[in-house]
């Protein structure tokens, strides 16, 4: 799938929840699934890291990986909520700035997400 498809596809995520807000009046982030914040913004391989937001949970979140739009990173999930997953960043991530990215139940597709992480170097030992 194309990088702009995809981001796309995460966009609409998010949007159809504010439409589907104000279009109800009651909080429907607990059905569709968005993430809002990073903790902390920057990492290194093999550090655990905590993503926030809505439906995070197992029923909803199938897999989650680190993405710079050309290659995707799975990662390990230590914990998962509702309103958080905890990951271990993987060995072999890039430097640079990653988009989280998700699967959801009932897609196939990646579906990348408004969050971004800062893969750091390691440190010189």
């Amino acid at each position: 799938m194309r990088h702009l498809d995809r981001i796309f596809l995460g966009l609409v995520l998010v949007l159809s929840t504010l439409s589907f807000s104000k279009l109800f009046g009651h909080n429907v982030g607990g059905f569709v699934t968005v993430m809002q914040q990073v903790i902390p913004g920057e990492a290194r391989s093999g550090d655990v890291v905590t993503v926030t937001g809505y439906a995070l949970d197992a029923k909803h979140v199938k897999e989650l990986y680190l993405t710079n739009g050309d290659n995707d990173f799975r990662v390990e999930i230590l914990e998962q909520n509702d309103v958080a997953i905890r990951f271990k960043v993987p060995a072999k991530v890039p430097t640079g700035v990653l988009r989280l990215a998700i699967i959801v139940a009932g897609r196939d597709d990646i579906l990348e997400q408004p969050v971004f992480l800062k893969i750091l170097p390691l440190l010189s030992e």
